[in-house]
């Protein structure tokens, strides 16, 4: 893995080189936006003064206002002529029944004084009492007459009366109309007056509305010229600061897998040389001796491997190149593994580590060489905060679509406020003094175990063990 990063290194000038094209990029999109911006802006005030232009330049919308409110007095007009031609037609209607009676009247007279003429011829000849018949006759023809003749002049008089209050009434009309149409008029003038007046208070009202927009705009303008020239600044300040930190993540990666590179081959000699300690030693008491000696130097060895490949590992999750490959197996092998990997070690400090797992089989998804190495750092920090005589339990168990896997001890316990704070990178506890790792297992533990889609968590009390526990999603068969 050290022989990986170290080959990666060339590419950091191609990596400088796409983190400036990154960092220059926003700068040239908010000069593109602030374009974009003013000439959207301008054209909106440009079509915005354009409307109100032809809005208050428009004779003919004026035209059209004039004509709705000369429709609107004609209308009036046309209602106050119709009342008042309803009240002549009503003073007009018994003049055709009277036109009509005159006539039959007038034919009549003439029948009638014939009748009495021939009533006197005949009434001639008779006697004395014929003569005063007559007599009567003839004056009560002559009182007939005169009343048919009063009766006539009174007609008259009703038609030439008529005629009088038909003309009043036509003249009446006439000056009611000439008194409505002076009145429309005027209301008219007042319109056209107040209209006017309108037009001319917007007019002066959009000059200044748009003499305050100009200025707002020019302020708003220069302001947000500053703030571009501001933000532009922090750009360039942003990508010298990126560029540093390119550089110091390049020299990290360069300086570990150097590290990495370098320190494993002594490390491999170290190793070599215990294990021909192991083997060269003689059976008595000088051989016993050398066999621990080979075997603290294997556990250092081991520590120092542990410790490389966790800041290893720590790189490749920080630049996104973690990689699982999951596949469909049981939990329970994996499980029993990291337990006899740990076995000794455990009974060496006088440790005790069981397992508690069920009959049936585990069957998860999982990448077996991840997740073995989040049990053994869970396995390791047990053993390592677990005084002798103590114990250690390994459990895994279903809860609904997952399976909970768990490692409990009664080591010293963890305080409440450091439960979650002791899943961050180089974190370890103060009131502790194994201060033997770079406090990168859990972290490492909490990337692999999301990575496979569940979550890791710890529940403690100070003095009363701890007990650290993560998911996995089940992996159902498909039917």
């Amino acid at each position: 893995m050290g022989e990986a990063m170290h080959d990666r290194s060339p590419d950091t000038s191609r990596n400088r080189s796409a983190t400036d094209e990154r960092v220059a990029e926003p700068r040239s999109v908010a000069d593109e936006w602030l374009g974009k911006d003013r000439s959207a802006t301008d054209e909106s005030l440009q079509e915005e003064r354009s409307t109100a232009d032809e809005l208050l330049d428009d004779e003919q919308r004026v035209v059209e206002v004039l004509d709705e409110r000369r429709a609107d007095a004609q209308k009036v007009l046309r209602e106050v002529r119709a009342k008042s031609d309803v009240r002549l037609e009503q003073k007009a209607e018994a003049l055709p029944e009277i036109a009509e009676t005159l006539p039959e009247i007038a034919e009549a007279l003439p029948e009638i004084s014939a009748k009495l003429g021939r009533v006197a011829e005949d009434l001639k000849g008779t006697a004395e009492s014929a003569d005063v018949v007559a007599s009567n006759c003839a004056a009560e023809v002559a009182t007939l007459t005169e009343q048919l003749a009063e009766i006539a002049e009174g007609v008259a008089e009703i038609t030439s009366t008529l005629a009088d209050e038909r003309h009043d009434a036509d003249e009446i009309l006439r000056q009611e109309r000439r008194a409505t149409d002076g009145l429309i008029e005027q209301q008219l003038n007042a319109v056209e007056s107040t209209l006017t007046r309108e037009l001319r208070e917007e007019r002066q009202e959009l000059q200044q509305e748009r003499q305050a927009t100009d200025e707002d705009l020019a302020t708003e303008r220069e302001h947000t010229d500053e703030a571009v020239e501001h933000v532009q600044g922090l750009l360039v300040e942003e990508r010298r600061h990126h560029a540093h930190a390119a550089r110091g993540v390049a020299t990290r990666n360069e300086f570990l897998g150097i590290v990495s590179h370098d320190l494993r081959g002594p490390l491999m000699t170290i190793a070599g040389v215990a294990a021909l300690l192991d083997q060269q030693a003689p059976n008595d008491e000088l051989g016993q001796r050398m066999h621990a000696w080979a075997d603290r130097v294997r556990r250092s060895v081991n520590v120092m491997e542990r410790l490389i490949g966790d800041l290893l590992d720590v790189n490749s999750f920080e630049d996104g190149q973690l990689r699982v490959v999951a596949e469909r197996l049981d939990l329970r092998p994996l499980m029993h593994g990291a337990i006899d990997a740990f076995q000794s070690v455990a009974q060496a400090k006088g440790v005790s580590l069981e397992a508690d797992l069920p009959s049936e089989p585990l069957m998860a998804k999982h990448d077996p060489h991840r997740l073995f190495q989040v049990l053994s750092n869970l396995i390791h920090n047990a053993i390592k905060f677990t005084p002798a005589g103590g114990h250690i339990r390994v459990r895994a168990e279903r809860a609904g679509r997952f399976y909970q896997v768990s490692v409990s001890d009664t080591g010293v316990g963890i305080p409440d406020g450091d439960l979650t704070g002791i899943f961050e990178r180089f974190r370890q506890l103060n009131h502790l003094s194994h201060r033997t790792g770079l406090g990168l297992g859990l972290y490492i533990s909490k990337w692999i175990v999301e990575a496979h889609g569940g979550r890791i968590w710890a529940e403690s009390k100070v003095g009363d063990g701890t007990t650290v526990r993560f998911t996995l999603p089940e992996e159902r068969r498909s039917s």
